[in-house]
């Protein structure tokens, strides 16, 4: 079965919002979720594994302690979604030169949308290196030097991120729908169902087709 990148979109954000993250992040893990879809890779099996990884964990724990030339999270295992949002948040710092190595992190590749945003934010040719995967951002087009690259490794124990002058790697082409995997799909729904207030005896009443009859 596939997908609208829209459809996939909102159940991520929804699926975040259901995992206990705050509304700006679970809305940024959604575009996360689309953009790494849209590439072809797979992005809702990685939002479904970092959601469970993390339900029930205190979000200040997720993300980098502190923001020097190591990144590492209090709990052990750096968040993609918490992480990726301060990545962006320090676009200028990597935009004037600053690099930045990561401890182990969940699921990489939902690092690069982010990777991607402050780029474009200010123009500045980024690259993100994890395992042998180097994925650069530059005038608008995300290049994979290594088609082959292990893009599906749940963690790793480290990413470099850093500016860039490289131009080579074969240029992402973009997809308009993706078939997510079935048990991916199916946990970000149990995640999402966590938004929707449970029905009571009065909302039964008052909605639609409510239980009154209004025969005479």
């Amino acid at each position: 079965m596939t997908w609208s990148l829209n459809e996939i979109e909102a159940l991520s954000r929804k699926a975040t919002r259901g995992a206990g993250y705050p509304w700006g992040l679970a809305e940024e893990a959604g575009r996360a979720a689309r953009w790494t879809c849209a590439a072809g890779w797979p992005g809702a099996l990685a939002l479904a594994d970092v959601l469970t990884r993390n339900d029930g964990a205190p979000v200040a724990t997720l993300g980098p302690q502190a923001l020097g030339e190591v990144w590492s999270a209090s709990g052990g295992l750096l968040c993609p979604i918490v992480t990726g949002a301060t990545l962006c948040d320090l676009a200028a710092d990597w935009a004037a030169g600053r690099t930045v190595t990561t401890g182990p992190v969940a699921w990489p590749l939902l690092l690069v949308p982010y990777m991607v945003w402050a780029a474009d934010r200010t123009g500045a040719p980024l690259t993100l290196h994890w395992q042998g995967c180097s994925i650069t951002r530059a005038e608008g087009k995300t290049r994979l030097d290594d088609p082959g690259a292990a893009l599906d490794c749940a963690r790793t124990k480290t990413v470099q991120l850093s500016a860039t002058a490289a131009r080579h790697g074969t240029v992402l082409t973009r997809l308009y729908r993706a078939a997510p995997m079935p048990q991916a799909v199916a946990i970000l729904d149990a995640f999402a169902q966590r938004t929707y207030a449970p029905e009571t005896e009065a909302s039964r009443l008052t909605g639609a087709g409510a239980g009154l009859s209004d025969n005479d």
